[in-house]
């Protein structure tokens, strides 16, 4: 039946079966017991509809003025059950060169101490750094050095976007490959500067936010156990966080001699794109905690303290006490 083709909606028909489904009992109950486990077994699914879309208590998104895409990546549950990733800890964006005066107070509030910038020298040459703030501290942290900046390394870089979702993987597995370091160096300043106990909070970006800081990002998630799919959403909220004006891709499509559609297919963050990173991590390290472990140089007890810093421990049901906010 075509409606059974239909994957937006509930219904399932039998074809030749009566109003009591005479002969047909098993069949219905399978049905039915297939429907509740395949969303009982869909993480992200089972979390949006318990409002975590929007964090838990607290907003998600967060409006820094001067900034984009800027958000909190607290709140979503860990697979397990047994508790989820503690908000107002982690911040993730773009860059901060244009944070304003009121984008910085924000910050302040936020109790922001560190700002972990990923971008390149070159990238640092051609948009600059973001105004001083006190008591927040910028920590270069660049994945790529000038050399791979060179007509031919970014050539093959961004041959990867335009292939989309399944190009995407090979432009993570070379910032795997190259931001161990850098990713070390955030790991252990979580470890020294920050507790259960404390207030203060850090931010991870690189220009737009999404590709070097989603890389790293799905490694500190992905250690703490939150879910693959979640992963991938949480990622994909790029989508919405991150843009630039037509004349802007039109300009750099002309540049590079593409079209204004490879521009966009770069300028985005494609769910299956992180799928398949993840996947192919672990074709290569075993897990993402073997990532970890091998190319950042972390100990077991360094993983679980980042884990217990990390991870509020509390039973899953118990936080649902609130409307979900989409």
């Amino acid at each position: 039946m075509f409606a059974n083709a239909v994957p937006n909606h509930t219904l399932r028909l039998f074809p030749d079966a009566n109003h009591n489904f005479t002969g047909r009992y098993e069949e219905l109950v399978q049905a039915i017991l297939a429907y509740f486990e395949k969303h009982e077994n869909d993480s992200f699914e089972k979390a949006r509809r318990m409002g975590q879309t929007t964090a838990v208590v607290t907003p998600r998104w967060i409006d820094v003025e001067g900034v984009k895409n800027f958000r909190d990546i607290g709140g979503w549950p860990v697979r397990d059950g047994t508790g989820y990733i503690r908000e107002r800890l982690v911040f993730r964006c773009g860059h901060l060169v244009n944070v304003t005066p009121k984008g910085a107070e924000t910050l302040r509030q936020l109790n922001v101490i560190a700002a972990f910038d990923m971008r390149s020298e070159p990238e640092i040459e051609r948009q600059g750094v973001m105004a001083n703030i006190p008591c927040l501290t910028r920590y270069p942290s660049a994945v790529f050095s000038k050399d791979d900046y060179s007509p031919a390394a970014l050539a093959s870089r961004w041959q990867g976007y335009f292939e989309g979702a399944n190009g995407f993987p090979k432009v993570y597995k070379v910032i795997l490959e190259k931001g161990s370091r850098s990713f070390r160096n955030i790991f252990l300043h979580m470890l020294e500067h920050h507790s259960r106990q404390s207030t203060k909070s850090l931010i991870v970006h690189c220009t737009a936010g999404k590709d070097r800081t989603g890389v790293f990002i799905m490694l500190l998630l992905g250690l703490c156990g939150v879910d693959e799919e979640i992963i991938a959403r949480d990622y994909a909220l790029s989508n919405l966080g991150y843009w630039e004006p037509e004349s802007e891709l039109q300009k750099k499509a002309e540049m590079l001699n593409v079209t204004i559609d490879d521009m966009r297919m770069v300028m985005s963050a494609p769910f299956l794109a992180m799928k398949n990173t993840i996947a192919d991590l672990k074709k290569t390290y075993g897990s993402i905690e073997g990532y970890v472990r091998d190319k950042c140089g972390l100990t077991t007890d360094q993983i679980e303290a980042l884990r217990d810093l990390m991870i509020v421990k509390i039973a899953f049901e118990e936080r649902q006490l609130f409307r979900p906010r989409f």
